[in-house]
């Protein structure tokens, strides 16, 4: 009863807060009422070229679209942020048109790590419910501060990432040099790293790793090295071969059944539940009835259970891979309980910040990423593809509770889709790395 009563004072009447200060649902874009042509204008060209930017750089763009259209628009900060979400969404589509068909640059599988999105698209939406709570409760100068503390710290964050990686970048392409102009003979007894296979066997068999004698299974990886990302596999080993051309085939598929099947009705009940709370289906429907905050907080049991379900999933394939003698790939999440556990958190502070701030989920989850040494093209397309979930949420709970104008969504959507095809053929710059 206590749960609810906060709520119910917030929204401080009977109602799902979609009739608690104006509704924006049938806002014109053009017109007396509508947006000024002049600055219609001049933010879709500027929309256009920060979503091609973003896409590029592998984020949605949207803590740079928020204060676009609060200020060049004049809109409310609310509708700033949901028109933020909308575009975002389109994004998001153009953005997907695009890496489905891309592959994976070192292996024979999708771009897009499905494993990973699936596992943090449950964690997402669910922040997203809180996030777009939390937008309605707070006053907008508290968002506004949130929206800069987010954005300044991710910005130290990838900057201070991207100079290490940077740094050992250089020092990867300069070592070939170096051991070209070595004399004859030296450093010939020098051994690579140990892989991860045999840094597990070398530390269940107590042995020291660090003097290269690593027995046979050392000398016949002597020539890999599982952190170049130009290696396949980076440990040749004797397993299933019947259950390695399965598991390899079935993660060849450009079209992934058990991903899709499973997020048809991940997509499906968070429209659903939009459209409930949002007295699409009855009118009456309001935090006042007994069933609405059961079926306010059903997301949390839903999408924990598919989120539970994933991780046990990758856990147990990533187990079966090995079985099979599959080493994992440079880059790979190594799926484990602990690192389920670090992610979960992640995947509902990116959904949170996403429903709350108006962006995608990218300035969040791309900082991760690279903080997890995640591949970087594999980063950049999983992200994308997570966003479409997460942007399609936001903007449906918003259509729903009347805090965006249809018109506007229509119109900065199709900006974003034409902006989100555009990034993905701008070129990439950076070092050059190999299969990239």
């Amino acid at each position: 009863m206590a749960l609810a009563l906060l709520p119910q004072a917030a929204f401080a009447a009977c109602s799902n807060y979609s009739d608690s200060g104006v509704d924006h649902f049938n806002d014109p874009l053009f017109g007396d009422d509508g947006l000024s042509p002049a600055s219609l204008g001049v933010v879709t060209v500027l929309c256009w070229i920060i979503t091609s930017l973003a896409v590029s750089a592998g984020i949605g763009g949207g803590g740079l679209l928020v204060p676009l259209y609060f200020i060049g628009l004049d809109v409310p900060q609310t509708l700033a942020v949901a028109l933020s979400k909308g575009t975002i969404f389109g994004v998001a589509c153009g953005n997907f048109a695009f890496l489905w068909s891309q592959r994976h640059p070192h292996v024979d599988r999708p771009l897009i790590d499905y494993k990973t999105a699936v596992f943090m698209q449950g964690g997402e939406l669910m922040g997203v419910v809180l996030g777009v709570l939390f937008n309605l409760l707070l006053p907008q100068v508290v968002i506004i501060m949130l929206s800069a503390l987010v954005l300044g710290f991710n910005a130290y964050k990838t900057i201070k990432k991207g100079i290490a990686k940077r740094a050992a970048e250089t020092k990867a392409f300069a070592a070939p040099e170096k051991k070209a102009a070595r004399p004859a003979g030296a450093g010939e007894g020098d051994a690579p790293p140990p892989t991860l296979r045999q840094a597990v066997a070398l530390e269940a068999e107590g042995k020291e790793g660090g003097d290269g004698s690593t027995g046979d299974g050392a000398s016949e990886a002597g020539t890999s090295n599982v952190g170049s990302s130009a290696n396949l596999v980076a440990l040749d080993v004797r397993g299933n071969e019947a259950l390695k051309k399965k598991i390899l085939a079935a993660q060849a598929r450009r079209f992934q059944p058990w991903a899709w099947a499973l997020l048809g009705p991940m997509v499906t009940f968070f429209v659903v539940y939009s459209l409930l709370l949002g007295e699409i289906f009855d009118p009456d429907f309001t935090n006042c009835v007994v069933g609405y905050w059961p079926a306010y907080v059903s997301p949390f049991f839903f999408y924990g259970a598919t989120t539970l379900y994933m991780a046990r999933r990758n856990i147990a394939e990533g187990a079966r891979m090995l079985e099979a003698g599959i080493e994992p790939v440079a880059g790979d999440i190594v799926w484990s309980r602990k690192s389920a556990g670090m992610l979960v958190p992640a995947a509902v502070g990116a959904g949170a910040a996403a429903g709350l701030l108006g962006i995608g989920g990218g300035m969040i989850l791309g900082p991760i990423f690279v903080a997890l040494d995640f591949q970087p093209q594999v980063g950049t397309a999983t992200t994308g593809f997570m966003i479409l979930f997460t942007a399609m949420g936001g903007t449906v709970k918003y259509l729903t509770i009347g805090k965006l104008s249809w018109q506007m969504f229509l119109w900065f959507a199709a900006v974003g889709a034409v902006g989100g095809q555009t990034g993905q053929r701008l070129p990439r710059g950076g070092l050059p790395r190999e299969g990239g």
